[in-house]
């Protein structure tokens, strides 16, 4: 009994020993403390930037728009579907991986906003330069979800469980809130100084301030023309874009490129063909390069996975886009791009500013400096091509013979080509020869056959075909749009009813496009 009686006094000992513990104790008794519950704003924006580069730039989106723009032939699975238009443009799943990344990327950003605002409680509080920064890839993950999707929820999103059903919000709204975000990106970029302080994990610009607001500039300026249909005054939005091209890059040093990759980490365009071997070499863009005597494709067509090949070869077997044909891997020629491990991935580039600009200019009617802006860009471009064929060569997967003639492409090759092709145009050919020429300058491993996708689309809202596209399915199926992915029209009434069926994915633009939603 006197045993019983000490363990129950113990007992009650400890009891009131627990009693007297703080209430602070009690509350960290449960707590893990093997993983942080925050983390400072520069960790996000190294995680933003590689995101943004990979899976939103260089990824499911961008190898969709090949296909749409007839960059690449999509010859098996979901490519080949895309292709021939059975499935995947509307079909909520194909772009659900993506769909979530954006607004992964948009509550991340929205973070960094946060932390780094003046009234934060945050270490980053005050912080202009970063919180520059956020904004201007805030700013880009809004217009490719816009720019694709339409409609979609925006200001009520990325709330977690304070709303589980953001309504959408139209295009024109996200357009007004995005172009805002970049001014005060603007604003912040230069109050912040000309270094971020991030150094290292700062993937485009190692912690150079300036560049991020050049790039903030360029971007603006990209956007503004996607919204050029709808312009009452044309003439002055290419002048306003003219001065923010200015006031962006100076020279491809200061492009907004991510390039981290080795033979560990790949191009997202090499992972993606080395894995399934999805693409092939397309008729159409093979047709619009063989008519202009482009020398490019002397150097970019391979067997797959073997031998380089001339544009007469008996051994070339080109995507016939959209034509009946039997899904099949292993077969079809493909480009060098594909295999391109170690090409840089766009979030912008300079020849792609040269481009824009030279496109106002000739809008405006004046011929020869776009011209001159159209000779920067080929050379550029021709630059990008030769790069793109000796980092596939070096990633093993493809080879020149030995008696191969072809040789590496220069800037003489580029002067002599916009010699022959551009220079003697003028008027509205030249305006569409210099849409063609930006057309294949962003054909590649870069991630640009996106900006291609806007470009196309917008084109079409002014009733300009000055890019021929040859799948015969665009008469009544080319994707005018992407659709909604599933994560929310299983979830959200709001996206479920915008989404429908998914078939007006083919018969409804987009806001800037013309449409109205």
């Amino acid at each position: 009994m006197k045993k019983i009686f000490s363990t129950l006094f113990g007992f009650a000992a400890l009891s009131l020993g627990l009693a007297s513990c703080s209430e602070d104790v009690m509350d960290t008794i449960n707590k893990d403390l093997n993983h942080a519950t925050d983390v400072s704003a520069k960790f996000i924006v190294t995680d933003l930037i590689t995101n943004t580069a990979i899976n939103i730039v260089g990824g499911d989106l961008n190898t969709y728009a090949s296909v749409a723009v007839e960059h690449e032939g999509g010859v098996f699975n979901q490519l080949y579907n895309a292709e021939t238009r059975v499935g995947e443009w509307n079909t909520a799943s194909c772009f659900n991986n993506s769909w979530s990344n954006i607004y992964n990327n948009i509550k991340n950003a929205q973070i960094v906003i946060a932390k780094t605002a003046d009234d934060s409680e945050s270490t980053d509080a005050g912080n202009a330069a970063i919180r520059g920064i956020a904004e201007v890839i805030l700013a880009h993950n809004s217009a490719v979800l816009t720019d694709l999707f339409g409609d979609a929820p925006y200001s009520e999103a990325a709330k977690g469980a304070e709303n589980m059903n953001p309504a959408l919000d139209t295009q024109q709204s996200i357009y007004q809130s995005l172009m805002a975000t970049l001014d005060k990106a603007i604003a912040d970029l230069q109050a912040g100084g000309s270094n971020s302080g991030l150094g290292s994990f700062d993937y485009l610009y190692g912690g150079d301030n300036s560049k991020w607001l050049k790039f903030a500039y360029g971007l603006k300026a990209r956007l503004l023309m996607h919204t050029i249909y709808r312009a009452s005054d044309k003439a002055s939005v290419y002048n306003q874009i003219l001065s923010l091209i200015d006031q962006s890059f100076a020279d491809p040093s200061e492009d907004a490129e991510f390039n981290v990759y080795d033979s560990s980490n790949w191009n997202p365009t090499f992972d993606f063909q080395y894995s399934r071997d999805y693409f092939g070499f397309s008729q159409s863009i093979y047709n619009k390069m063989m008519a202009r005597n482009d020398k490019r494709i002397t150097r970019i067509l391979f067997e797959p996975y073997g031998y380089h090949l001339t544009p007469d070869s008996d051994d070339l077997l080109l995507v016939p886009n959209g034509e009946d044909f039997a899904p099949v891997q292993w077969e079809y020629s493909f480009d060098a791009y594909c295999m391109a491990m170690t090409a840089s991935t766009y979030l912008l580039s300079y020849y792609e500013l040269q481009f824009l600009k030279a496109e106002c200019l000739a809008r405006l009617g004046r011929d020869a400096e776009a011209k001159a802006c159209v000779k920067i860009a080929l050379e550029l471009a021709f630059e990008n091509t030769e790069a793109s064929v000796q980092a596939a060569l070096a990633s093993g997967q493809l080879a020149m013979p030995d008696d191969d003639e072809s040789t590496a492409l220069t800037a003489a090759d580029a002067d002599e080509y916009f010699a022959n092709i551009v220079e003697p145009l003028s008027g509205d050919a030249l305006l569409a020869e210099i849409m063609v020429q930006k057309y294949l300058a962003m054909y590649g491993a870069n991630g640009e056959s996106l900006e291609t996708y806007n470009d196309i689309r917008r084109m079409k809202a002014l009733g300009e075909n000055f890019v021929e596209l040859e799948n015969p399915k665009n008469s009544s199926k080319f994707p005018l749009r992407y659709g909604y992915g599933s994560s929310d029209t299983t979830t959200n009434p709001n996206v479920q009813a915008a989404f429908g069926n998914g078939q007006y994915v083919f018969s409804e633009p987009v806001w800037w496009a013309g449409g109205s939603r």
